[in-house]
């Protein structure tokens, strides 16, 4: 089906007067979706080629004041009804544009994802690439933080909070170990609610895997998808997060993804599975590799071993991002691929090693990045991986099948990453020449990213953390 005759087959949609409303939406340099709204009938065929004009001043790293001026086009490809809205509204995701030229606008995410693709189907070695984000994320029945001159704080609650077994409203339901894994429903006080996120994944075209408990004790939640082809994994990523929100919220539930919300409660990353193929060929397979593993695949995995101190940039985009990467816990610290090890930052599910399912989990993610970026900047490091027939045992990046956390394990021959947002956006600024192949990250995307998230770090070197009141007040 061509561009031209799903505009027609849209149009023709919305002529039925299913629909009242119709909402456009783009993603901004640091990953907020963004929204602009119309009355079913405004929308025509010139839409889907001149755009909608919008100020791109108004949103960080995005335009200079004196030309602020760009459009969003709408893409007939990934539309889906918005289930939350009180009036009908058919959401369709947009392409940012130049509006004079109708040239795709270099710092528009979503167009960095399509031509880290086109590099991709470009080379001779691939032309499809399918990913499965995971996603982890807390569910609160209540949630309020602040940040004053002279207070700062938050406070979360959970019906599933061990603190609170002595409440008669609890009714004795409480998780008998410090492990939530997979707990059952009435213990699992959230299976319904997250069973109805699934539900309206689904009906978003998200083709869902399963859902569960996480480890989390205060409500951890994860979903998991089926491995899709790239653009739509990472459309999924945006489409997902509203539909956790939204439906969290009907419950008078809080949603978040951020990796640390709160002490002594394990991290919610976003692992991404990937997969590379040639036409109907696996490529990562060979029966004889370490894990499956092909030449290919190993080439792949450390291409994003070797880069993936500029990748948390992208993938780790967040000062608490580095909260979550610290040794101890499932997340990893240290670079370096493996079989089921978790304690790698690469592992090759033990699942997921046959002609067909064969592909890479790759752990150090988390869901504050915004995904448009993140996958995309992973992709390419894939690619130059492959390019370059990176070798991982050569350039010591494994396999370790051990726990790197035991008291046993010499760690000092391991690659680590980086322990601060300042150190990942000092890796970016050294390392980029491969995201800039093919012209996927602009210079002045990579640019206008790192002063936006210098800024994000500067505040917090400014601002005192309530712990250090706790240690340092009486001194």
């Amino acid at each position: 089906m061509t561009s031209a005759t799903m505009v027609q087959a849209l149009l023709k949609k919305l002529a039925s007067g299913e629909y009242e409303e119709v909402d456009v939406r783009f993603t901004d340099v640091l990953g907020h979706w963004r929204h602009v709204t119309f009355p079913a009938a405004n929308i025509d065929k010139k839409m889907f080629s001149n755009g909608i004009g919008f100020d791109g001043s108004t949103l960080p790293a995005m335009t200079p004041t004196e030309a602020g001026d760009l459009a969003v086009v709408p893409d007939p490809r990934r539309v889906f009804d918005d289930r939350f809205a009180e009036r009908p509204t058919l959401v369709m995701l947009g392409d940012i544009i130049h509006p004079q030229s109708g040239s795709s606008f270099s710092r528009d995410p979503r167009g960095v994802a399509r031509k880290a693709l086109k590099c991709l189907n470009s080379s001779d070695f691939a032309t499809e690439s399918l990913w499965a984000p995971e996603f982890e994320f807390y569910l609160f029945d209540a949630a309020s933080f602040w940040n004053e001159s002279v207070s700062a704080g938050y406070r979360f609650g959970s019906m599933e909070d061990p603190s609170r077994s002595r409440d008669t409203d609890k009714m004795g339901l409480v998780h008998p170990t410090e492990s939530a894994y997979h707990m059952i429903h009435p213990i699992d006080s959230l299976h319904d609610v997250r069973a109805e996120i699934a539900a309206n994944m689904q009906k978003a075209g998200i083709r869902v895997r399963y859902h569960h408990h996480e480890v989390g004790q205060m409500g951890q939640m994860e979903v998991e998808i089926q491995l899709s082809p790239f653009m739509s994994a990472v459309d999924s990523v945006m489409i997902t997060k509203h539909i956790v929100r939204s439906t969290a919220l009907k419950y008078n539930l809080a949603a978040t993804f951020m990796p640390r919300p709160m002490a002594g409660q394990p991290s919610s990353g976003m692992h991404y599975h990937v997969v590379l193929r040639k036409g109907k060929e696996q490529i990562f397979y060979d029966e004889k590799g370490y894990c499956n593993l092909s030449d290919t695949a190993l080439s792949a995995v450390t291409g994003v071993l070797h880069h993936a101190p500029a990748l948390c940039a992208f993938t780790n985009s967040s000062v608490n991002s580095y909260r979550r990467l610290v040794p101890g816990g499932e997340a990893p610290v240290y670079r370096f691929f493996s079989g089921a090890n978790r304690s790698a930052a690469i592992r090759i599910p033990a699942y997921a090693r046959d002609p067909e399912g064969i592909r890479f989990e790759y752990r150090v993610p988390d869901g504050s990045s915004n995904p448009y970026l993140s996958m995309s900047a992973v992709l390419m490091a894939a690619i130059d991986g492959i390019r370059n027939r990176m070798d991982p045992e050569k350039m010591g990046y494994g396999p370790v099948d051990e726990n790197v956390y035991s008291d046993e394990f010499d760690t000092s021959g391991l690659q680590m990453l980086p322990k601060t947002l300042d150190e990942a956006l000092d890796a970016l600024e050294e390392d980029n020449d491969f995201l800039q192949e093919s012209n996927v990250f602009p210079p002045d995307l990579i640019e206008a990213y790192v002063f936006e998230k210098r800024k994000e770090a500067a505040r917090f070197r400014a601002s005192p953390h309530p712990l250090e009141h706790l240690l340092y007040f009486g001194l």
